[in-house]
């Protein structure tokens, strides 16, 4: 059996040195990770530290300013709305070429509370709101999945021919009706490389969900990485302890054995985790479109 392939998992401190060091930044695209979990105390029941940056923000920085590192953002029920969050997780996969995925936890340490009963995006204070917990959490997971195929990529076909842009009957609602209801579609396209990779965070026993779609991997409490073909292990620096520190980490452990994964292409590709196909039979959100040779 092989060593498992090594995740590194970076708190908000460290997100704020990669974007600001553009040496630490270079050196951490170049390593031969799986992937690594962008802001990852967030949801995995830390305390808030002194520094930090939005996980999905800190993504799109990463993903223009490096070719071959991939990541998952992090992210909870407490604070975004699925719709919101498909969004951000769909560009991601375009800025990224499908370098990108999002691991979902329960809570956010950053986020607002919500009112009791709803404190699930109620925190907001824009409204409604649900029920903070892990079925509320991956009912927003499940949300995200079906709003990001809800477009197809390949119904872009720019036909000069006949000047239809997009073959928009493809494009579907996803009518989503659980602790979010959601009409749909995404008014973004999927990313040409498929369905984001999605994972789950395991934190206490409440959190340990069934292995089923649309969670593409598992990361245990114990830092074990589930659900891909081969097995991995997350390395997290202690608090306190610097990007430098956990590079040079990841660095002696890849040396020792731990299974490189080369760096660049899609997170999907290097997982080994196949495109999810898109639910059959869902209602058309437009009609067929009508040829315009003029254009």
């Amino acid at each position: 059996m092989s060593d498992p392939y090594l995740v590194l998992g970076l708190s908000g401190p460290h997100l704020v040195e990669l974007a600001r060091d553009a040496g630490q930044l270079a050196r951490w695209d170049a390593l031969p990770l799986a992937f690594t979990v962008l802001g990852i105390d967030r949801i995995d029941g830390s305390e808030p530290s002194s520094s930090t940056l939005d996980s999905s923000a800190v993504g799109a920085i990463l993903a223009r300013r490096t070719s071959r590192a991939r990541f998952l953002i992090v992210a909870g029920p407490q604070r975004d709305h699925p719709y919101n969050l498909a969004r951000r997780v769909a560009s991601l996969g375009h800025l990224s070429r499908g370098r990108s995925g999002v691991l979902f936890g329960v809570t956010d340490a950053y986020a607002p509370p919500g009112p009791d009963g709803a404190e699930a995006w109620g925190g907001a204070g824009l409204g409604g709101g649900a029920p903070l917990n892990p079925a509320t959490a991956l009912d927003a997971a499940r949300a995200v999945r079906a709003l990001e195929q809800s477009w197809p990529y390949d119904s872009i076909v720019g036909d000069r021919e006949t000047g239809i842009l997009v073959q928009s009957d493809r494009i579907v609602h996803v009518d989503h009706d659980g602790a979010y209801s959601i009409a749909g579609p995404l008014n973004a396209p999927e990313p040409p490389t498929g369905a984001s990779v999605i994972g789950w965070l395991e934190t206490t026993p409440d959190t340990v969900i069934p292995a089923e779609p649309p969670i593409d991997l598992t990361i245990g409490a114990d830092g074990s990485v589930r659900g891909t073909p081969a097995d991995g292990v997350v390395l997290r620096p202690a608090a306190g302890q610097s990007l430098t520190h956990a590079l040079n980490e990841a660095e002696r452990l890849l040396a020792e054995g731990r299974t490189p994964v080369a760096p660049g292409g899609s997170l999907r590709a290097a997982l080994g985790l196949a495109v999810p196909a898109p639910p059959a039979n869902r209602r058309a959100a437009f009609p067929v479109p009508a040829p315009h040779p003029s254009l």
